[in-house]
């Protein structure tokens, strides 16, 4: 028996961007940010992955990780500081604007805009909003206030006028604390969901607006709503800092967005009452991952739109793809295909979410490897012809393998392949001068799998050399390209 190793090598195709540079984002959570040496590790390692800009989660639940009306008091800002922080005076919000700025890493302040407390029962307690603006919490549509475990946390209701001006004092106050900031990010500016948002008041709002200005839905009332507070927002913002980003993270099906969260997204686009968004492409599915893109597409509005993409394990794990592990649903291996596919529609970038997430376990570095070479960067940011990642295989985990495998009665090559999930899978064999010489199309189970093949092309065996082994589901997505080096079975 004589062993063929094959590695991963993923061949992507990098289109020409319509902007001069791409977006390149990783969302940071708090916990990555409270101490100077944890910035210092962040930065180095978005430095060395090629990305553009950092979204600092500087507002998680109506906290504060960084220093409240650290100008003056123009816009009254009452929010504690964050019990993610020691009590040492640390800003992290202005360690990473002075360690980033020199590299040229833009830095957003990423706010949590209307979700107000964590879920855990000892945190709300001690949580500013609800203790001294419990009445703003928000109501279902049985006129019960909602519960802290329903949507991560409590939500104060933006029907509410000075729900509204409190949090529009917070926002302004950031960015008039901090002149250096690129860009204010706003997350979850939007309802908790189609049931909630009954509040009273917002409710007595809603009824007489009909009286005086005819019929409106009531979820025509909540988009409203968040698009006023939207507008509000961009134009105030750009009365302290004209040059800032103001930017949202978004549901990405717009759908959804719309009748669920009242988040009508495309209007804000319409309106220029936003100068970027994020939606948050994280479905599993690369079928609805697709559909998704095509909508944004279909707005024009490419140099307009980052896509946000899933960067996490579902159970804390490491992205980096195992051999052999048929429970990893997702890893590096599915980031890979999208990001070529935002590239090839030349959206305006992409985002990470989260650091954390895509950082464990030495993912990050390995995705980089992928896709953020400098040879790749300075192709895309400059706007050339497209060309093929060409990466070291001794540098990749293996993913896929092939071997020869021959007995004293039969001889066949034997193909080994661990899946991702359960489909029609298609494999074929390729000379490197993009000629086809085999193909062969099979149901598969998730997980390992094995297959043999009598070696036969167009009547005879084939010959000894180095082949491009493709593989992919039939209905499209993903695509793995490995090289495998066939000995030829008349040696066995």
């Amino acid at each position: 028996m004589r062993l063929v190793s094959a590695v991963l090598f993923v061949l992507i195709l990098l289109p020409s961007l319509l902007t001069s540079a791409e977006i390149r984002a990783l969302w940071v959570m708090p916990w990555d940010i409270t101490s100077a040496g944890k910035i210092d590790e962040m930065i180095e390692d978005a430095l060395a992955a090629g990305q553009t800009d950092l979204f600092i989660e500087v507002r998680y639940r109506a906290d504060a990780l960084y220093t409240q009306n650290r100008k003056d008091d123009t816009f009254p800002n009452p929010e504690p500081r964050s019990y993610i922080l020691a009590d040492d005076g640390f800003d992290p919000l202005e360690y990473t604007i002075d360690k980033a700025k020199p590299h040229r890493l833009r830095v957003h302040a990423w706010v949590v805009v209307f979700n107000a407390t964590p879920t855990l029962p000892s945190l709300v307690e001690i949580n500013h909003i609800f203790r001294n603006h419990y009445d703003w919490i928000t109501f279902d549509n049985n006129r019960r206030r909602m519960t802290n475990v329903e949507q991560f946390g409590y939500f104060i209701d933006p029907g509410i006028p000075s729900v509204q001006d409190y949090v529009l004092n917070v926002l302004c106050d950031i960015v008039n604390g901090y002149p250096e900031l690129d860009g204010l990010h706003l997350d979850y500016i939007r309802y908790p969901g189609a049931s909630l948002g009954y509040h009273p008041i917002s409710v007595e709002r809603y009824n007489n607006h009909r009286v005086q200005y005819g019929h409106l839905t009531w979820n025509q009332w909540r988009t409203q709503l968040i698009t006023e507070f939207m507008q509000r927002t961009y134009l105030a913002i750009k009365q302290i800092n004209p040059a800032i980003i103001v930017s949202a993270a978004v549901i990405a099906n717009y759908r959804d967005a719309t009748s669920a969260y009242a988040q009508d997204w495309r209007d804000w686009l319409q309106k220029g009452i936003v100068d970027c968004l994020y939606p948050m492409a994280y479905h599993l599915k690369m079928s609805e991952f697709t559909r998704q893109l095509d909508f944004m597409k279909s707005l024009e509005q490419d140099s307009r739109i980052v896509v946000g993409l899933r960067a996490w394990d579902a159970n804390g794990d490491s992205l980096m793809p195992f051999r052999f592990n048929s429970s990893q649903r997702y890893s590096v291996l599915d980031l890979v295909p999208r990001i070529a596919l935002i590239r090839k529609m030349e959206f305006a970038g992409i985002a990470l979410f989260s650091y954390s997430g895509i950082v464990k376990g030495g993912a990050l570095r390995y995705l980089s490897s992928l896709c953020y070479t400098p040879e790749i960067l300075a192709t895309v940011d400059a706007s050339s012809n497209a060309f093929n990642i060409d990466i070291s295989p001794e540098d990749l985990p293996q993913h896929f393998s092939a071997r020869i495998m021959g007995n004293p009665t039969s001889v066949h090559y034997q193909l080994e392949l661990c899946l991702p999930h359960e489909d029609s899978w298609v494999w074929e064999l390729w000379t490197y001068g993009e000629k086809l010489l085999f193909r062969r199309k099979r149901y598969y189970p998730q997980g390992n799998v094995t297959d043999l093949w009598d070696g036969v092309v167009d009547g005879a065996q084939i010959e000894a050399g180095t082949y491009i082994l493709r593989v992919y589901p039939e209905e499209g997505g993903y695509q793995y390209y490995i090289p495998v080096v066939l000995t030829g079975l008349s040696s066995i």
